[in-house]
């Protein structure tokens, strides 16, 4: 699962099955398709999209939405920043972390941009301060994943395989030594089914 071919970020993490990644290339749905968001303050609510009311005309990169649980009269803008996945849903991939739907789409975010730094040409290199932020990011948030599950995720988003062992070390004393110098064990109820709504 190494993708060599395939550039790191994104694009590996879209062509691994990625929900994040397969559906941050935004383009506009028609109205009537039913959708769920997949980050930002609404992640996991349902919606269809309709007719944009006129005047004023929305930007092109941006719809408006009747989301499942509003009243009729109450619709909504959805902005190019969120990520939105159309119906029918996709099985989570097989390498999906045990976290909500909130905290993988978060935690994807911190994941594509430290594989997407590390790419310069064809070849992947170690960039520290991106790795580094990544294990904060899991400690702050006291996410209960394993160094094995973080490495499934690095590896389906372009993580060269030579790297797993280093990675998956520094991780394991990383957050130990966060957890020793200021506390916030990892939280075990915030294990739990992969990409579910919470």
């Amino acid at each position: 699962m190494s993708g060599e071919a395939v550039l790191p970020g994104r694009r590996k993490g879209s062509s691994s099955g990625c929900p994040f990644c397969k559906n941050a290339r935004f383009t506009l749905p028609q109205v009537g398709i039913r959708f769920r968001v997949l980050s930002g303050f609404q992640t996991g609510r349902a919606g269809v999209v309709v007719e944009s009311p006129a005047p004023p005309p929305l930007p092109p990169t941006e719809f408006i939405a009747q989301m499942d649980g509003d009243l009729p009269d109450v619709q909504r803008r959805i902005l190019p920043s969120e990520i939105i996945e159309p119906f029918p849903f996709a099985v989570p991939p097989e390498w999906a972390p045990p976290l909500s739907l909130q905290a993988a789409s978060e935690l994807d975010s911190v994941i594509v941009t430290f594989c997407e730094a590390g790419a310069e040409g064809d070849q992947w290199i170690m960039k520290w301060p991106f790795y580094y932020e990544v294990i904060r990011f899991i400690w702050h948030r006291r996410l209960p994943i394993e160094a094995n599950e973080l490495w499934r995720v690095l590896c389906a988003h372009g993580a060269r395989d030579r790297f797993e062992t280093e990675l998956s070390d520094f991780f394991v004393k990383g957050r130990e030594l966060l957890i020793h110098a200021f506390g916030k064990k990892p939280v075990k109820k915030k294990r739990v089914k992969p990409l579910s709504v919470v």
